[in-house]
């Protein structure tokens, strides 16, 4: 909403310039627009303590394994959860919604090193994937009872390196794929339906790394899969891109990382032997120019910078299957980023003029 904001400022400005609406309808049309909430500088410390608090009792716990009696260490890591949780529930029953969400995230943090210690508390063994992934779940469980966002951030992330300590990519027998597959899709749909722009980034990074676990499929030849994502994420992008009128503050970084993750995918598939070669490069050029074109026509830096390393990154794949040494490389490279400086250059200069 910031963003879309922003953009009307600057369209009423123009608007008024050219008398298209009245000077005095300015203040009226922002006001019922509204103002999205930023957060403040006292804020964002008291969140950060908050957080760091959580580090410092998993950290303090571990670091005096021996000297701390069993029952006290399960004591220890219950309370601080508890108190996390108990916190979070007083604020939301006065309104305190940043407060809510950050003990919330704190309480999701929290259990999921409990379930390490308490397992090492014990004498328990058990599976480091399961217990990731479980932890990711509870996480996922706080976010919905409090409604709140950085818990489901939180649920992502220990369910992404659940997925990640497994083992086995890229070898072996073809496997189910792992949990993000599922929950970065779902994680992309709470943060529309809940507004929630720190949700959505976590999400599009989560849809990116979830494409690894997919190679648990067919782990022997991946480049098909590789394609495959990058063609779901960038009707995905194309998705949310129309999405960004209504939830401007939620659907444009989507748009952003998913643009990401389809130029990442299509270039990773370059590196199986199916579709290796030249004609996958200046596909792969093609792609990055239609981004970049694309990127500053919305006027989004996120996928604009997506056209500029794509670019980049598929000539260096053109030279390569042409056969070009790494030293003309280079001289290539060189050459072309003078001429983009001095042609940035020259378009300061004009603007200014």
């Amino acid at each position: 909403m910031a963003s879309y904001r922003r953009r009307l400022e600057r369209d009423l400005d123009g608007w008024i310039g050219r008398g298209l609406v009245p000077a005095a309808s300015r203040e009226a049309i922002l006001a019922d627009l509204g103002e999205a909430r930023r957060l403040d500088a006292a804020t964002t410390l008291a969140v950060l303590g908050a957080l760091l608090a959580a580090a410092a009792a998993v950290a303090f716990v571990a670091a005096n394994w021996s000297a701390i009696p069993r029952i006290v260490r399960f004591g220890l890591i219950l309370g601080v959860f508890l108190a996390s949780a108990g916190g979070a529930a007083w604020a939301s029953a006065r309104e305190r919604t940043v407060t809510t969400h950050a003990l919330l995230a704190v309480a999701a943090i929290v259990f999921g090193a409990a379930i390490g210690l308490t397992g090492q508390i014990f004498d328990l063994t058990g599976d480091a994937q399961a217990a990731l992934r479980g932890a990711g779940l509870a996480a996922a469980l706080l976010a919905l009872a409090g409604r709140s966002p950085w818990p489901a951030a939180v649920a992502l992330l220990f369910i992404g390196l659940g997925d990640m300590s497994g083992s086995g990519w890229f070898e072996g027998a073809p496997r189910w794929p792992g949990w993000l597959v599922w929950a970065a899709p779902l994680g992309a749909a709470t943060a529309l339906a809940w507004r929630s722009t720190p949700l959505a980034h976590a999400a599009g990074i989560a849809s990116i790394a979830a494409v690894l676990s997919l190679t648990q499929i067919a782990p022997r030849h991946p480049e098909a899969l590789f394609l495959a994502a990058a063609a779901v994420l960038a009707a995905l992008a194309l998705v949310a891109r129309g999405l960004r009128d209504g939830r401007e503050g939620v659907a444009s970084p989507l748009y952003g990382w998913w643009t990401w993750g389809a130029l990442i995918w299509f270039g990773a598939a370059g590196l199986g032997e199916a579709f290796r070669g030249v004609p996958h490069a200046v596909a792969w050029l093609a792609l990055a120019a239609a981004v970049l074109v694309l990127g500053r026509h919305d006027r989004h830096a996120a996928v604009t910078g997506a056209g500029v390393v794509g670019l980049f990154a598929a000539g260096a794949s053109l030279l390569f299957n042409l056969g070009v040494g790494l030293m003309t490389s280079a001289a290539v490279f060189a050459v072309c980023a003078v001429a983009a400086l001095v042609v940035a250059l020259l378009l300061k200069r004009g603007r200014a003029a």
